[in-house]
């Protein structure tokens, strides 16, 4: 797919088949984190977790409590960690590695949502963290479900501007 078809492509999916991601689609998006942008990469470099076992799905989904799934059920999910660095750092790389693998998630024909509540609540669960193999060391900031969505990905016909912006020249 070409960028700009991705880009327009790109849409939160809240409703996924019960199908699981083939590993080579699993694969590719796990390595395009790798060419994300990393701001002072000499303090650590992103951690990533990729679940696919149902049980910790479901473990993971309905952390907050058993009237929402928060990872909508998606039968895969990243969750990206991050060692403290300076202020704001880790939260900014964690969301360049999402935005990264979402993008190539999206080009493969798979739906995905962007996620922050599911490493909240996990960043309270030091137990549920080292069950996960996550990094003493390392912070869960964000999250990446994806699955094939009820809705395939296609390109978005309508266009809206949701930014302001203003040129100084």
């Amino acid at each position: 797919m070409e960028l700009k078809k991705v880009l327009m492509s790109r849409k939160s999916c809240r409703a996924y088949k019960d199908l699981a991601v083939e590993a080579e689609k699993l694969e590719a998006v796990v390595t395009s984190a790798s060419l994300a942008p990393l701001g002072v990469p000499r303090m650590g470099k992103p951690h990533l977790t990729i679940v696919t076992n149902k049980e910790m799905l479901k473990t993971l989904g309905y952390q907050a409590g058993p009237e929402r799934d928060s990872i909508y059920g998606a039968p895969a999910l990243i969750i990206v960690s991050c060692p403290e660095s300076y202020p704001g750092i880790a939260e900014m790389n964690a969301a360049c590695v999402v935005e990264m693998m979402s993008l190539t998630a999206t080009d493969l024909g798979l739906g995905n949502i962007y996620l922050y509540g599911v490493c909240a609540q996990l960043q309270k669960n030091e137990a549920l963290q080292k069950e996960l193999g996550i990094p003493e060391n390392m912070k869960p900031l964000s999250a990446l479900a994806l699955g094939y969505g009820e809705e395939p990905v296609a390109e978005c016909k309508a266009f809206e501007k949701v930014l302001e912006e203003n040129y100084i020249g």
